[in-house]
């Protein structure tokens, strides 16, 4: 029972995180970790490449930003090095593994922080474009005027390497 209502807090706290990044920019009602994760998970369904394992694929949508509940959200520009940031979200991952009996969360966050398997790659891709995908419904809804996209299409087009996901991110600048 005590897993059960682990569960509870854990995937309450994911749906009351905000995305700090859209929070620091004074979006107006800003998505939260667990609505960017479903958003991702979507993606990676509607999109995985049949080679690609989908069950992992999900699995590591799903948990990416798990860690997030306990560490906060570093966006760029925040005060610590991506070294402190792993080691902060691999602490916060194997507390959460503990916490909820499920051994198999840190193996899928080192897979995913390693980006070494072509499921990671594509997750890691994709979350890249899920980012541009939500700024630029920012941009639409709530007249920002197009400055979330290009900010969020720019750093996105230095960082997408996999094929289809950078043919989607090229088709939302048509």
């Amino acid at each position: 029972m005590m897993k059960i209502k682990q569960f509870l807090k854990i995937s309450g706290q994911m749906k009351n995180l905000l995305r700090n990044g859209w929070v620091y920019r004074d979006v107006k009602a800003p998505e939260s970790d667990a609505a960017h994760s479903w958003s991702l998970s979507l993606l990676v369904q509607m999109y995985a490449p049949a080679e690609l394992d989908l069950c992992k694929c999900l699995k590591l949508a799903n948990i990416h930003d798990l860690a997030e509940i306990y560490v906060g959200d570093f966006v760029p520009g925040s005060d610590i090095t991506s070294e402190e940031k792993h080691q902060l979200e691999s602490e916060a991952m194997a507390k959460l593994a503990e916490e909820l009996d499920y051994p198999e969360l840190t193996g899928l966050f080192d897979e995913y922080e390693a980006a070494e398997t072509p499921e990671a790659v594509f997750v890691r891709n994709m979350d890249k474009l899920d980012a541009v995908l939500q700024a630029k419904y920012y941009d639409e809804t709530q007249n920002y005027g197009g400055k979330l996209f290009e900010e969020f299409y720019s750093h996105a087009a230095t960082i997408i390497t996999h094929p289809l996901v950078r043919g989607l991110l090229e088709e939302l600048r048509d």
